[in-house]
């Protein structure tokens, strides 16, 4: 049976998950349903973006669909002057005996101005198009082989491939993963409440910088729980295209934290710090752009996701850099040994209050690892208090000091209780409190 190519190509309104996955399934449900493709005949699929799209989106939504063991490619174009903005196109090659000329390639939206001679397509007799193509999916999954599904987990993070929010998800979950980059904090939340992603990996805190304020203020205002949290050492190492020598450097973009962090190293060798917006992004655009002496700082994911160089690693300040992150989700965490369990509540406005909130869990032996006010956003001068405790919510004691606090606080909320993570072995046990967690 020949293998052969049907190409197909459509525009997004914006570089959004929404926007590029509901029209790259849009795109593949027509290509499918006008070539007669099935799954187990599909060899590969490759999708191009423009650089102005996230290009693992595309193969996201080929995901979706159900083609778990589908090979798929993404990557961005080559920037073409006057060439079509917020494009996707895709490549499906697969085994079939129809013609050449019976192979019907599907142009949508803007691109059809790419061939205009195919940009007429035959009828779909069905206005609601999402509905349809729900029907074709539960079409090409009911005819897969049945056997047990080993579909990859999908975790979002914040910021671009190469940060170190994806490092951690790959630290926690392995390489095995689909990782779903968002724009914001917030868009981390949306990913996993619809359904779109199944976990989210949140930055909760920095060993030097402190607490991260907009995700705890994101964790009371919505409902998902902390399944885990993950403890980073974060290193940041100099990057720059192939070939080029340390000793050619005289500028180095990247988050102005990062840069912060590297500043006795930078200074000594009298290098320019140029603030970027993000420090993958900075590795990003450097790989895309190649400016003369000019190097990023970024994370060792950074330089093996858009093929940079490492000029030198470990170059922060202080070796004590770690973030921790919460593995946020759907629903309850099962219940696992060495647990933590993290809350948030607020006191009446009444002397003692707190002591006697905290004294529900000193009186139980309970040993708490964190506690910080942050001020409520819909009572000035009032505030909520962020608590973490070892012990999982259901065991006993921890029982019995939840049901006092729910007594004597003017509210709580149970953010989580979660498998705690290992202490990384640099860690001094004979230090007391752990340089790690002071904020």
């Amino acid at each position: 049976m020949p293998c052969r190519g049907v190409r197909g190509a459509t525009t997004v309104d914006d570089n959004s998950s929404e926007a590029i996955l509901r029209e790259t399934r849009r795109m593949l449900a027509l290509l499918i349903h006008l070539n007669g493709i099935r799954a187990e005949d599909i060899t590969n699929i490759i999708f191009t973006t423009t650089r102005d799209l996230t290009a693992e989106y595309p193969a996201l939504a080929a995901r979706q669909l159900g083609w778990l063991d589908v090979a798929l490619m993404c990557g961005h174009e080559m920037d073409v002057p006057g060439g079509l903005q917020r494009c996707v196109r895709v490549l499906i090659n697969w085994n079939t005996e129809r013609e050449p000329q019976a192979i019907v390639p599907v142009y949508l939206r803007g691109a059809r101005n790419l061939r205009p001679d195919k940009a007429t397509l035959p009828r779909v007799d069905n206005e609601d198009m999402d509905a349809w193509i729900q029907q074709q999916v539960e079409h090409w999954q009911s005819q897969r082989p049945a056997r047990k599904e080993t579909r990859m987990s999908i975790i979002a993070f914040q910021g671009e491939h190469g940060a170190y929010s994806e490092q951690a998800a790959r630290q926690h979950f392995g390489n095995d993963i689909v990782t779903l980059p968002c724009t914001a904090f917030e868009g981390i939340f949306a990913a996993v409440e619809s359904g779109e992603a199944d976990f989210g990996v949140l930055p909760v805190e920095n060993s030097l910088a402190g607490s991260i304020n907009r995700a705890y203020d994101l964790l009371l205002e919505h409902d998902l729980r902390a399944w885990g949290e993950i403890l980073l050492r974060v290193r940041h190492n100099l990057l720059a295209p192939a070939g080029v020598a340390l000793a050619d450097i005289h500028t180095v973009r990247s988050h102005p934290q990062a840069l912060a962090q590297c500043e006795t190293w930078l200074n000594r060798r009298g290098l320019k710090a140029v603030p970027w917006y993000d420090t993958a992004g900075s590795a990003r655009e450097l790989a895309a752009d190649p400016q003369p002496g000019v190097a990023a700082i970024a994370s060792s994911l950074a330089a093996e996701t858009y093929g940079l160089q490492t000029l030198a690693s470990g170059i922060e300040d202080l070796a004590w850099n770690y973030t921790r992150f919460f593995v946020v989700g759907r629903g309850e965490a099962p219940i696992s040994g060495n647990a933590k369990t993290s809350l948030v509540f607020a006191v009446t406005h009444e002397p003692g209050s707190l002591v006697d909130c905290l004294n529900e869990f000193s009186s139980r032996g309970i040993n708490l690892t964190k506690i910080e006010s942050r001020p409520r956003r819909n009572r000035p001068w009032h505030y909520v208090f962020y608590l973490d405790f070892e012990g999982h919510r259901q065991d006993p004691a921890c029982q019995q000091a939840l049901v006092g606090l729910l007594a004597r606080a003017a509210f709580v909320k149970l953010l989580g209780s979660y498998p705690a993570a290992a202490m990384p072995a640099e860690v001094s046990e004979t230090s007391g409190q752990s340089e790690l967690l002071q904020i």
